[in-house]
Parts: structure tokens; C-alpha cells; sequence
């Protein structure tokens, strides 16, 4: 009998602990989710200057002035070209050398990346004008590859030029276009001198079908083999010619390769490379439901805004979708992060763990194409405490990727004490030394009542968040 009370009080002590533990995780589960909430974000239909995409001002070495009005304008990128006419027969001097570097300080100076171009020449009298000596040639990709190496940072990509007019890749003296083997050594040559990972842009997405049909694992470039560093991974094209239909001034000639193949081949390539160039005349006379689409299927990143003036203009007087076409054109051009929503905590212990979720898409045709350094921080007043997030790769958050996850805890120092409001905020920087800290240079989310500091380009997401002892 003693031992069946003893067994009922030990069964009924049993069951208030269980009890017990049950209540207070209830207790604990309902604190956390009283500690979390979830923030909508509103889409921006503004546009403003976000680096390495968009509309593009043509400049030369040796005019560079008005750099600081483009961002004011949207602009983040100028096309940069360097005229090697003088230097045929001759190596290029420290001076010609030095108007490249004062040209790529410049455009650093006024929080713009370059796409760089060098050609014997740049009207139409300059057909045959490129040398008929090709270690001349070489010799100036080496010497320019030597200044594109130290100004690196400011480089969004290098269009291989060099040979025929323009460096365009045709009516040179080395045939229209020129031989594979003439093709292939510059392009090797550039990806050689040019450091990683900055792309090389060739005219025509047959070129780099021809010159890499022979190289180990061909010219369709994998997911897995993206940005791994190979020569293909790359390559990319550029279209001076774009949508001037049906073949963009020879731009899609290849035989058997139609429009519409060249199209669902580019569709994947220039996922990881970047794809952009300028319209022409005739590119007016294309519906306008025909350029978007074609945007969208070339992921176009970068496009000429003084040419042709014709085709912008006409964009300017059409309809998209219940839209003014240029604006929508305008802000969709390379990538437009836009965040969806975001659950973190509103409360946390110094010394303890900050959770959060934070949801984006990608609105733009394109997806960022050079590394960045992602860091989510923590704001009050002057002091930032900051997370790096290394295995997050903006390169692969395309506008295919659908919801994009960025999520983590963010430890918190025992200092860290704020009864107030402290923030919570992403960084998105470019990671090179000298632009790390330049909000000019890091990306800013495209949504309303996101603030964006701009001294080193901080988009904070919360600013609600409680620190407690």
C-alpha cells in the first residue's frame, strides 16, 4: 500500500514537471514570437544610379569632363574610348598611357565604373586602318593591360575592340571579320592581360561559339562553370547593332544559327556575363513589345544613352504595359533588387543572437554581375556592428531566381546596449579596398521607405529593434 502511494506520488510529481516544462516552453514560444514580426516592403518606380547597369555616356580618354552631373541623371556607367591611330607603327608612350589612367581616376572620382574600348580608329574612315603587324597589337594589349590592372576597380568590362573600325570586329585588315586566328589572340590576349573576373566583351555571340568550339568543354558556358574563372566564363558580347532587325546589321549571320536560336542561346549565356551596347537607326522601326522581349531574353545590362537618338526618342513617345516605355526600359536595364519582406527580431540581449529573413527579387533584366561584399548590420547612433555574409553571391540572384533568401543571426557584443531604437541594414559594397566604404559604388535597393545612406551605402530595413541587458 506504501508503495502504491509512493509510485501515485511519484507518477503525480512526474506530471506537474512535465507540465511544468510544457508551460513555460509554451511561455518561451510565445515570448520569441511576441520578439519577432514580419515588415512589407513597397516596390520603387524611381530611378536612380545603382553601379555596373543601366544606361551608359559615351566619353574619351582625353574628354572627360561633366562626369559629376551623370549620377544626378541615373547614370552610373560611362563607355570609355581610348584611340590608338597615332600608335600603328609604335609602341604607346607613357603620356598616351597616362591620359588612360588620368581617364579611369576621373571616372572614379565621380562614382562611375567604365567599359573600356581601344581601336586604331573610330569613324567610318577607318576601315583596314588597324595594323598589319599583330604583335604590334599585342604589344598595345599588354601595355593598356598593365593601366586596366592597376585601376581595376573602376572597370565594369572590356569590349575587345582593337580590330576594325570602332574595334568592332570587321572591315579590319585582318578580313571582315577577321580570321579565327587573329580573333583568338586578341581575345586571349585581353582575358590574359585584363584581371579576373573583369569580363571581355566580344561583337557577334558566334565569336565566341568559333573561338572556344575547339577548347576543352566547348562554348556553352555550365551553371556550374559560372564565374569559375575559366576563359569562357568570361566572355561575353556586345551588340552595336541592337534590334535593328532582322539580323542587326550582320550582327546574327551565322548560317544555321536564326534569330531565334541565337536568342535562346544567349538566354543562358548572358546569365553570367554581361550582355549591352547601343541601338541604331533602324532600331526605331521595332514594336516595342519585340525590344522588351528581346531585352529580356539577351538579360541586358548595359545600353548607350546619346545613341541612336531616333530609337530613344521613339521610346519616349510609346506605351508599355500602361507605362511610359523609356522609364520601364530604363529601370529594368541590368539588375533592380527589391526587398519583399522581412522577419527578424525586435528584441534581443546584448551578448545574445539577432534572427533574420530577408526576402528580395530581382525586377531588373539582369543579375549583378561582379562579386559583392554583403554584410547585414546593426546601427545606433555612429557605431556599426556588422555580419559578413561570405557564402552570399548577389551574381546568382538573377530575375529567374524567383524569392531570394538572405537569412542569418547576428551575434551582438555585451556593450551593445540600447534600450532605444536600434537598425537593422544591409550593405551590398563593392569589395575592392579603395570602393568598399563609397556608397556611390554599393547597391541600393529599388523600394520606398527603405532608407539609403549614402556616405557608405547602407539600406536599413528596421529601425525598431530593442537591445536589452
Amino acid at each position: 500500500m506504501n508503495h502504491a502511494c509512493d509510485e501515485l506520488n511519484f507518477m503525480g510529481m512526474t506530471i506537474w514537471r512535465i507540465s511544468r516544462v510544457v508551460c513555460c516552453a509554451s511561455l518561451a514560444i510565445q515570448a520569441a514570437t511576441a520578439a519577432t514580426t514580419e515588415r512589407l516592403f513597397q516596390q520603387s518606380e524611381t530611378n536612380f544610379a545603382n553601379p555596373e547597369r543601366g544606361f551608359y555616356s559615351p566619353q574619351t580618354t582625353r574628354r572627360m569632363a561633366g562626369l559629376e552631373q551623370l549620377r544626378a541623371q541615373g547614370i552610373s556607367l560611362v563607355l570609355v574610348e581610348m584611340d590608338l591611330r597615332a600608335f600603328k607603327e609604335r609602341e604607346l608612350t607613357p603620356e598616351k598611357l597616362d591620359e588612360l589612367r588620368a581617364a579611369l581616376a576621373a571616372a572614379r572620382q565621380a562614382g562611375l565604373k567604365v567599359i573600356f574600348r581601344a581601336a586604331y580608329g573610330f569613324t567610318d574612315r577607318d576601315y583596314r586602318a588597324d595594323p598589319k603587324d599583330l604583335p604590334r597589337i599585342l604589344g598595345h594589349v599588354r601595355q593598356i593591360g598593365v593601366v586596366l590592372t592597376e585601376n581595376a576597380d573602376t572597370l565594369f568590362a572590356v569590349q575587345a575592340g582593337f580590330l576594325g573600325p570602332w574595334g568592332e570586329w570587321h572591315g579590319s585588315n585582318w578580313g571582315d571579320p577577321p580570321s579565327l586566328d587573329v580573333r583568338r589572340s586578341v581575345l586571349f590576349a585581353l582575358l590574359d592581360a585584363v584581371p579576373a573576373p573583369i569580363p571581355v566583351q566580344v561583337r557577334r555571340p558566334m565569336f565566341i561559339r568559333d573561338v572556344f568550339a575547339a577548347e576543352p568543354g566547348g562554348f556553352d558556358l555550365t551553371d556550374a562553370a559560372a564565374f569559375g574563372g575559366s576563359r569562357l566564363s568570361r566572355v561575353g558580347w556586345h551588340d552595336d547593332a541592337f534590334l535593328a532587325l532582322p539580323d542587326d546589321m550582320g550582327t546574327y549571320v551565322e548560317p544555321a544559327w536564326d534569330r531565334g536560336r541565337e536568342l535562346r542561346w544567349c538566354d543562358h549565356q548572358d546569365r553570367y556575363v554581361p550582355f549591352g551596347g547601343e541601338t541604331v537607326g533602324p532600331s526605331a522601326d521595332t514594336p516595342i513589345e519585340e525590344v522588351v522581349r528581346e531585352m529580356e531574353w539577351l538579360r541586358l545590362s548595359y545600353l548607350n544613352i546619346a545613341y541612336h537618338p531616333k530609337t530613344l526618342q521613339r521610346w519616349r513617345e510609346s506605351q508599355f504595359r500602361g507605362q511610359d516605355a523609356f522609364g520601364y526600359i530604363e529601370r529594368r536595364i541590368g539588375y533592380r533588387l527589391v526587398a519583399q519582406k522581412l522577419r527578424y527580431s525586435t528584441e534581443a540581449r546584448a551578448g545574445g543572437q539577432l534572427s533574420f529573413e530577408l526576402t528580395l527579387t530581382n525586377a531588373g533584366f539582369a543579375s549583378p554581375l561582379l562579386p559583392r561584399a554583403v554584410t547585414v548590420g546593426l546601427i545606433h547612433g555612429g557605431r556599426i556592428e556588422r555580419l559578413a555574409l561570405d557564402k552570399v553571391d548577389p551574381r546568382q540572384w538573377g530575375p529567374w531566381s524567383g524569392d531570394i533568401l538572405v537569412r542569418g543571426e547576428m551575434p551582438i557584443p555585451k556593450d551593445f546596449i540600447d534600450k532605444s531604437m536600434t537598425q537593422l541594414a544591409i550593405q551590398l559594397a563593392d569589395p575592392s579596398p579603395r570602393l568598399r566604404n563609397d556608397g556611390r559604388f554599393a547597391i541600393r535597393l529599388a523600394n520606398e521607405g527603405v532608407p539609403f545612406l549614402a556616405e557608405e551605402g547602407w539600406n536599413i530595413l528596421a529601425e525598431d529593434i530593442a537591445i536589452h541587458q
